[in-house]
């Protein structure tokens, strides 16, 4: 195998050769782990966002309805005192 290799250029190919078989190895490795995490993040986004909408039907609609129960005895008191 080393007599491939007489001259310094033929070394310099070879390396340029290795490292760039490297960096990219390097570069698919990266792409999938952030393949992996954006479709984890898209379904944690979704999950939350299921969350979101359980909080605000199950917390704000009786927040809504004691708002407009307030208003309503507001208006009865207001007829009330006249």
């Amino acid at each position: 195998m080393l007599d491939l290799y007489h001259t310094p250029v033929d070394i310099l190919y070879f390396t340029l050769t290795v490292c760039v078989g490297l960096l990219t190895l390097f570069l698919i490795m990266a792409l999938y782990q952030l393949i992996r995490i954006l479709a984890d993040t898209r379904q944690i986004t979704d999950k939350v966002k299921d969350t979101m909408d359980l909080v605000n039907h199950y917390l704000w609609q009786p927040i809504k309805i004691l708002m407009m129960v307030i208003e309503k005895g507001k208006e009865y008191a207001a007829k009330r005192k006249k």
